[in-house]
């Protein structure tokens, strides 16, 4: 695409957001909460831009995106989904780790240290699965946290066993690396109060 070209589907992708945004909102806001619908339009429009930049119709491109709003719709409604299972996801480990603290509170003046090792390991397993991209979330969540087969979640999500193993094998790398750096991070702090 030339600069003119370019100038022209951005100036036609900013109308196409312009009409679209209300009418959108308004129907994600009853899934989720409006900053929340506000991130997932965003996104919805970032993969349309993607999707429409590779071949758009320079001499219409307006009408080409508008075309494609029942799949913005779609995408919409799909990134709100994931967003409300991620959600479920996370209140669930958090009722389950606090129906396990209370469980434990017997155990407590005993392992006091143990009970406070394991829920900040914990929170940083949690915090290492919310920083996976979406989708990689989904399959790690589904496999990792309901035992869900692979076929089970290719079918659940539409894609193939390949992109499931591939997903999860991303997940873990993640994870991994995310839990190394946040253990480095939290070795240094310690030295530095040592000194």
């Amino acid at each position: 695409m030339d600069k003119s070209q370019l100038v022209n589907f951005e100036a036609a992708m900013q109308e196409f957001i312009a009409r679209t945004k209300p009418q959108q909102l308004a129907v994600l806001v009853n899934m989720v909460s409006m900053g929340e619908a506000e991130e997932i339009l965003q996104e919805a429009y970032l993969k349309i831009y993607l999707l429409v930049s590779k071949n758009p119709n320079q001499e219409r491109p307006l009408e080409q995106l508008m075309s494609l709003l029942p799949m913005l719709y779609s995408i919409a409604k799909n990134l709100a989904i994931s967003n409300l299972r991620h959600q479920k996801v996370v209140n669930l480990h958090i009722q389950k780790s606090g129906s396990a603290l209370l469980d434990s509170e017997a155990l407590q003046t005993q392992g006091s240290e143990y009970e406070l090792i394991k829920q900040d390991q914990e929170a940083l397993i949690l915090s290492a699965i919310n920083q996976l991209p979406p989708i990689c979330r989904q399959v790690f969540v589904q496999r990792k946290l309901h035992s869900k087969s692979h076929a089970d979640i290719a079918a659940m999500l539409g894609i193939s066993t390949k992109t499931v193993e591939s997903h999860l094998a991303k997940g873990l790398t993640l994870c991994r690396e995310y839990v190394r750096k946040a253990k480095q991070a939290d070795n240094k702090q310690l030295r530095a109060n040592s000194l």
